[in-house]
């Protein structure tokens, strides 16, 4: 199939605009040529037809090169009666067209030849890299899922962060993480990372032991001693409750209704750190009961980390909860992890140089149960901080 660029006509790079400002420009010049031609003055420039064909083969295809070349011809030649004794100069400025037109041809050729391999190595590029970051299913569970990622690297569609989503015997299982540095290594060091978690997301019981599995395996990798990635990870039981583990990773927030809340983790060293940082003594944290109507949502410091143009970061609380006041999305997670895309995009005027994934997992109300989101009376086991507000503010 023939890639959008490829069908723009003239190659790599070239689009409508390009096309627009071509032909209109190659008009332009042919009309005031023509239009000097029979000025009062006496004007003489009929070799400026050459510069027609020269423009349309900046952005179309043989067959309007050609088509432009010999209107050049044609137009030159139509003005040898009113210039006696300039056939030699008609001869050669049609000799100036056709080698303009020829190499004109030969360039938008060379110039879709470029376009056709970079596609195909793009193809291969983008096939590899959604093998390794896999698209969570839409469903898991009671939940909907949706992730989107924007790679710091200009035409990349992975890069140094990861997200998974697992369900298993124990419960569905959520990681999200971040490797350090960027490029090929950190898309290696990630692979190895998820690798790990879909292998040893089945086989342990308690989110510490698979934080010690992923650890392992990426000890065994690294061959950087400083490398390490981090990560958070999440269980969901049946019933709703979630335990958080963040492995020197940013937690997850609950969107209930109109609020924002960061569940409570068990802190550990970054994944591939912990033989140079001792482990803590361990001390689960308090278990989170999540609802019908509720969405965690996964985030990497890409998000977070925007810049806008006087230094300052990415406002993620009151943004997210201004948007869920203003905008109160259905079940499906999706369009709000585009809106956060777009609108970290609109803020970041300094620069977002990093790579940023969003995981999101909707739990869709309860039609039974159609109560405002929020609603007192029901206990929950914790209660996590509530970010940009002082005090504890139950879930």
């Amino acid at each position: 199939m023939r890639s959008d660029r490829e069908a723009d006509g003239a190659g790599y790079g070239v689009g409508r605009v390009g096309r627009a400002v071509s032909l209109g420009t190659a008009a332009l010049m042919y009309c005031v040529m023509v239009g000097l031609q029979f000025a009062p003055d006496g004007w003489q420039t009929p070799s400026v037809v050459v510069s027609v064909p020269a423009l349309v083969s900046m952005a179309f295809r043989p067959p309007m090169i050609v088509a432009s070349a010999v209107l050049a011809v044609g137009t030159r030649w139509a003005f040898v009666p009113d210039e006696p004794g300039r056939v030699g100069a008609a001869v050669g400025t049609t000799g100036v067209i056709a080698i303009i037109a020829a190499l004109g041809i030969y360039l938008v050729h060379r110039r879709e030849q470029a376009a056709t391999h970079l596609v195909e190595i793009s193809s291969v590029a983008e096939a590899a890299q959604r093998a390794i970051l896999r698209p969570p299913p839409p469903v898991v569970g009671p939940f909907r899922t949706a992730a989107a990622y924007r790679a710091a690297a200009q035409y990349a569609r992975v890069g140094g962060d990861l997200y998974a989503v697992a369900d298993t015997a124990f419960g569905i299982r959520a990681l999200i993480g971040d490797v350090r540095g960027k490029g090929l290594d950190a898309v290696a060091t990630a692979a190895v990372i998820l690798g790990s978690f879909h292998e040893a997301a089945q086989d342990h019981a308690r989110l510490a032991d698979l934080a010690d599995r992923m650890d392992t395996s990426l000890r065994r990798h690294l061959s950087d001693s400083e490398a390490f990635g981090t990560a958070f990870l999440v269980e969901i039981a049946a019933d709703g409750t979630a335990h958080g583990l963040s492995c020197g990773h940013p937690p997850p927030l609950v969107l209930r209704g109109t609020t924002v809340t960061e569940i409570p983790v068990s802190p550990r060293p970054p994944l591939g750190l912990s033989g140079l940082v001792p482990l803590p003594a361990e001390d689960p944290a308090p278990a989170v009961r999540l609802r019908p109507g509720d969405t965690l949502l996964l985030y990497t410091d890409g998000l977070t980390e925007a810049r806008a143009a006087d230094g300052s970061f990415y406002p993620l609380l009151p943004r997210l909860t201004a948007r869920l006041e203003s905008h109160p999305d259905g079940p499906d997670p999706a369009p709000l992890l585009a809106w956060l895309h777009r609108d970290a995009r609109a803020f970041a005027t300094g620069g977002a140089d990093d790579d940023a994934a969003l995981l999101a997992l909707a739990w869709p109300p309860d039609p039974a149960h159609p109560r405002k989101l929020g609603y007192p009376g029901s206990p929950d086991p914790a209660h996590p901080r509530k970010l940009g507000y002082p005090g504890p503010a139950p879930l």
